[in-house]
């Protein structure tokens, strides 16, 4: 058996009375104030010891992107940043493009080592033209079951392209997670989609009709049920005086997000998303009209500014990256320190930077 003492073990948004963490092969074995005898121990160093952070839209890191390359590349960077498992992100494209992506998925998920690839998020094509943010309006289609492959976790979908709500009612049948996002749906018609089974917003005020108090669109919708919400706390897709108010309305709903692309982790410059050409400066993506494509956002980083802005606890800013991301995929063996479940963790200090990154029990990541 494996013994981490000194350490604050974060569990439920809180920090647990107990400071060593046990762990044997792939799985936790759970948490003690003394250490057992025999164990092998490891000393904390007095960081926080977290469940892996979960990040289920990202489209790419360090050179890498979801359409044009295998997410393993990616699945071996992410831990670095406390990430040990991720959703990788497709784009609107041409339908044979995605499938391509798909396959490069559905292969990557054999994969032994690095972050755990959990399936696809489909980001488009089945989008609003008028929201389309960095995506690509050509290749944008009404929602169509056919070109949803057995990889896909999680799709981002414009209801109001989806009249009849028949595509969410096969997606619900197949136990695919729809998302509301990159739409330009009214009030009436989100809460209709999130009453018929959709249950999550894609990176939430970004992509939709701001709120306005005569149809409090999508937004309001969002806020006022049991939504999910997805958020980039990059403090650029969203203003951080914002974060307390989420925080306060959806503490348990959050899901903090990168929407990293292929320059996350690299210098500013050039680089692509979705095959647009998209300059990066000063911390920020866009494509050449000055739209915002995806960001450069490390996901401890968000975690770090939600606790920052927010008006959370390290502890509960963590919860949005782990429990409730975990929660909504139907994750029940990680996102949560518990007896059990899969030893995916990170050591992590006040400003959230990862001293080590373990997946399966195994250290993947040492500072």
């Amino acid at each position: 058996m494996n013994a981490i003492k000194n350490v604050k073990i974060v569990k439920g948004g809180k920090i647990l009375e107990e400071s060593v963490f046990l762990y044997e092969g792939d799985r936790i074995v759970g948490f003690s104030k003394e250490i057992p005898h025999g164990a092998k121990i490891t000393d904390g160093g007095g960081l926080y010891l977290s469940a892996g952070l979960i990040d289920q839209h990202i489209h790419g890191y360090e050179g890498e992107d979801t359409m044009t390359h295998s997410p393993e590349g990616m699945a071996k960077k992410l831990p670095q940043n406390g990430v040990t498992a991720f959703l990788p992100t497709t784009m609107t494209q041409e339908a044979e493009e995605i499938s391509a992506a798909f396959g490069r998925i559905r292969e990557g998920m054999k994969a032994k080592s690095g972050a755990r690839i959990l399936g696809a998020h489909m980001e488009g094509p089945f989008i609003h033209p008028a929201k389309k943010g960095a995506q690509n309006e050509e290749y944008i289609l009404p929602p169509q079951e056919k070109i949803v492959e057995d990889v896909v976790r999680l799709v981002t979908y414009a209801p109001e392209q989806d009249q009849d709500q028949s595509f969410a009612k096969a997606m619900k049948e197949r136990g695919v997670i729809l998302s509301v996002g990159h739409t330009t749906a009214t009030y009436a018609q989100a809460k209709a989609a999130y009453e018929g089974g959709a249950q999550s917003t894609t990176h939430f005020f970004n992509a939709m009709p701001p709120l306005h108090h005569r149809d409090a669109g999508v937004i309001g919708a969002a806020l006022e049920g049991d939504a999910y919400i997805e958020l980039i706390a990059d403090t650029i897709h969203v203003a951080p005086h914002l974060f307390p108010i989420l925080t306060r309305l959806k503490k348990e709903r959050i899901c903090l997000i990168t929407d990293c692309m292929e320059a996350g982790g690299l210098p500013d410059g050039r680089y692509a998303l979705g095959g647009q050409p998209v300059v990066v400066k000063d911390r920020a993506a866009r494509l050449l009209d000055g739209t915002l494509a995806g960001s450069v956002l490390r996901l401890n980083e968000g975690v770090r500014n939600m606790a920052r802005f927010g008006e959370v606890s390290l502890p509960e800013a963590l919860m949005m990256a782990t429990e409730n991301p975990a929660r909504l995929l139907g994750l029940s063996e990680m996102g949560c320190l518990k007896e059990g479940n899969l030893a995916d963790f990170i050591l992590l200090d006040e400003e959230c930077r990862i001293y080590a990154t373990f997946i399966g029990g195994e250290c993947v990541y040492q500072q």
